[in-house]
């Protein structure tokens, strides 16, 4: 629980627990069907993942408004959330006649999703828990991001698997994250950093 108030003050980021569980929800239950309905998931693809980018993006907004007097961190996620939308729309209605550059724009998001990850979790000195779930997400982002950066060619239905993998094993991660977050709140953390400090 130490490494919860520490990372938290740290940071100074502390949103709601819920973002992080209905994020990572939402993108196991993504993965899961792009990996067990992979046929359904290809006729629908372009809306697949305009979807999946889509919800992302208002998740990742929602927790950039909460982040409590960190501008930094507020700033990058909200950026990010906002790059997300409108990859996610451009996604859709592009299906057809853009699908190399839908493809490496996914790739692009992926990459701002991994960097992200990785500067929240080394430009404070918090828990070690945090920062090990914030570096394996970000991870898993980069390697998917550089592999269709690298491999733009490859077949849709490898371009599924991929990131039915990605999605679920990123979802896991999100869930534990929002799990360790679960009934603390910003006031909360500020008084028992303060109690330690003393």
């Amino acid at each position: 629980m130490t490494e919860i108030k520490t990372f938290a003050g740290a940071m100074n980021f502390t949103p709601g627990w819920w973002t992080f569980v209905l994020m990572g929800l939402f993108a196991l239950i993504m993965g899961t069907a792009a990996l067990i309905w992979t046929p359904f998931v290809i006729l629908f693809f372009g809306y697949f993942i305009g979807a999946l980018v889509i919800v992302y993006g208002i998740i990742t907004i929602i927790q950039g408004a909460q982040s409590h007097e960190g501008a930094g961190a507020s700033a990058a996620l909200i950026i990010l959330g906002i790059l997300a939308i409108i990859l996610g729309f451009f996604a859709i209605s592009n299906i057809l006649s853009a699908w190399l550059l839908v493809t490496y724009l996914i790739a692009f998001w992926a990459l701002m999703t991994g960097f992200t990850d990785f500067w929240m979790a080394f430009t404070g000195n918090g828990g070690v828990g945090y920062k090990i779930l914030l570096v394996i997400a970000g991870l898993l982002s980069l390697f998917v991001g550089f592999y269709i950066m690298m491999f733009p060619g490859i077949g849709t239905e490898t371009m599924v698997w991929i990131l039915g993998v990605f999605a679920v094993a990123w979802g896991i991660v999100m869930i534990i994250t929002g799990l360790m977050f679960r009934g603390k709140t910003p006031e909360e953390i500020s008084s028992s950093m303060s109690e330690e400090q003393q």
